[in-house]
């Protein structure tokens, strides 16, 4: 079973890790305009653990976005739902849903839910997002227990872990410098975590069945614990187009090591060209 906790590590790491590219410009203001992606937009991920050099693939990760209304205004819902495949549910079965409802041209958060299940063991998080006082209400509940309720103050360029993702997405990459150095404000449970990463280069990366991209390749130093050695990194390619979709995604691990590739696209706001 343990083997196959990669399966979460890299739903996890698809979630959290591209939206490090959210303060990719050194700005005071977060005004976003989305331009990147529209209702009706969703991808698939296709999520692979190696162990002793064999590559298997254990999940898939499905992003969506539909528009929708939240607290009687205008949004789009931004929808995450990750999962085991289902000869691995026996071993470590994974269920997952991350999502967020922003307003559609800012992309400011309104509300976000996550629920997951992952081999048994259960989660869920609420935020509601008070922008006027600087706060986040945020209900937590672990196992079935009891719930919990928390205020944080945040910044006015906090985002929850999908809503970051999304922004990243809008964001004007063109004078970057390769080895320019970010840090980044995202909020998971009732913590707030800042994590700094690097743009590498542009680079051509070939993705299994969909073609060969021009990219953004960045870095990003993971910190060490039960997962993760110290000097480790994670690396994610992102098109370097107007759709900032990201196609590949790697990363080593304290047993092998997780990828996430782009597998199947439908609903883009700009056509999607392949190189080859």
């Amino acid at each position: 079973m343990e083997k196959l906790r990669p399966t979460i590590i890299a739903f996890t790491v698809l979630l959290s890790i591209v939206s490090s590219s959210i303060y990719s410009q050194e700005v005071v203001s977060c005004a976003i305009k989305n331009n990147s992606f529209g209702s009706g937009e969703q991808l698939t991920y296709v999520l692979s653990y190696t162990w002793f050099f064999i590559w298997t693939d254990v999940g898939e990760a499905t992003f969506t976005v539909k528009q929708d209304e939240k607290f009687g205004q205008d949004a789009l819902h931004l929808h995450t739902y990750g999962m085991s495949y289902p000869f691995y549910d026996v071993f470590f079965k994974v269920r997952d849903i991350y999502e967020s409802w922003v307003d559609p041209n800012s992309l400011q958060p309104i509300y976000f839910n996550r629920d997951i299940n992952e081999g048994g063991y259960t989660k869920e998080n609420e935020y509601v997002f008070d922008w006027e006082n600087g706060l986040v209400n945020a209900r937590i509940r672990r196992r079935g227990g009891e719930h919990r309720f928390y205020e944080v103050p945040v910044n006015p360029c906090t985002y929850d872990v999908v809503t970051a993702i999304y922004v990243a997405r809008n964001l004007d990459f063109s004078n970057l410098s390769p080895n320019q150095s970010f840090p980044v404000d995202v909020m998971l449970d009732r913590e707030v975590y800042n994590v700094s990463y690097t743009y590498m280069t542009r680079e051509l990366k070939k993705i299994k069945n969909i073609g060969t991209f021009s990219t953004l390749k960045f870095r990003v130093e993971l910190v060490a614990g039960d997962v993760f050695k110290k000097g480790q990194y994670l690396y994610v390619w992102v098109t370097d187009d107007d759709n900032r979709i990201p196609v590949f995604i790697e990363s080593p691990i304290r047993v092998g090591s997780v990828k996430a590739r782009l597998a199947t696209y439908s609903g883009l706001k700009h056509e999607l060209r392949a190189i080859r």
